[in-house]
């Protein structure tokens, strides 16, 4: 079978993510071509149902750097006495970002929060991730490598991350656009192991949702 994949003009890191899983996922047995005008048996356009529709899963790689997981205040005597906490950039976060660090600083000035250019490859420097996504087009917060990764993530509560943190129980939910309640979130995950190590507990029984074989069945269905 011959299949196009088909990305928006401007693909989001999320488009493209899931596009490069499926090439590799189809490849071994069909034809995958990328864009261009081509006689094709199947045309994925991504972005649009049904291709949207289909189950997320995060590159088998992610598995593999797995780590055990641990609250952030665990490990301070080795990391020293700031507290990293880091999100994917994207210009519709700098206010929340910026409003909620202001916050933060009023009563913790040891946190720091990265902003990263580029998708992250690694998650273990950091004690907290973060996604602030501010609507429901957003889905560029890598909160599922996050946590396959084995790290504690609060998240803003849109569609997505409703689905990738199991209603708040394997992650720590606030709503969209409230630095108050994002600054809380904050600093129960980095302060609160009980809290941490719960939800963290939680990530580990329910990651395998995002295993590329799960997509693989969902793709195969889709294809028939």
């Amino acid at each position: 079978m011959v299949i196009l994949q088909v990305l928006p003009p401007h693909p989001s890191e999320y488009e493209t993510k899931v596009q490069r899983i499926d090439f590799r996922l189809l490849r071994s047995d069909h034809e995958v071509l990328v864009g261009g005008r081509v006689n094709a048996d199947v045309t994925l356009v991504y972005g649009r149902p049904p291709v949207s529709e289909l189950p997320e899963a995060v590159e088998e790689r992610w598995f593999d750097q797995r780590s055990a997981g641990s609250p952030a205040g665990a490990d301070r005597l080795r990391a020293g006495p700031t507290f990293s906490i880091a999100s994917f950039r994207r210009r519709s976060i700098i206010p929340i970002v910026e409003q909620t660090m202001a916050r933060l600083h009023r009563t913790r000035e040891e946190i720091d929060w990265l902003l990263l250019d580029q998708p992250p490859t690694d998650f273990s420097e950091f004690d907290l991730w973060i996604d602030p996504a501010i609507d429901e087009e957003d889905l560029d917060g890598f909160v599922a490598e996050a946590q396959v990764h084995g790290k504690l993530v609060v998240a803003t509560r849109t569609a997505i991350n409703n689905q990738r943190l199991e209603k708040g129980r394997t992650g720590i939910l606030v709503p969209p656009r409230d630095p108050n309640e994002l600054t809380h979130a904050i600093l129960a995950g980095l302060f609160k192991p009980e809290v941490a190590q719960q939800k963290l507990e939680a990530a580990k029984q329910t990651i395998s949702k995002f295993h590329p074989r799960r997509r693989l069945r969902a793709l195969t269905q889709l294809l028939k």
